[in-house]
């Protein structure tokens, strides 16, 4: 856990040693989802991976259900 403060502008600095685990580098562009009361950053080319995967599984399980009404 990091505990981190938020400057005057809205920034915030992610630590290095989390930066350097998840490979974060300089022009890394992060996603900000707010659920709730909660933030969460993602890589933006992690979530994009993530979403064609969900969108491939959703369109297989189309396929199946049209497959069983015929």
């Amino acid at each position: 856990m990091e505990i981190i403060t938020v400057s005057s502008k809205g920034q915030v600095v992610i630590p290095e040693g989390v930066r350097k685990r998840l490979k974060i580098k300089e022009g890394t562009k992060l996603v900000l989802l707010e659920k709730e009361d909660s933030l969460l950053l993602r890589k933006e080319a992690d979530l994009a991976k993530h979403l064609e995967q969900e969108d491939i599984k959703e369109k297989l399980g189309w396929m199946a259900l049209a497959e069983q009404s015929l």
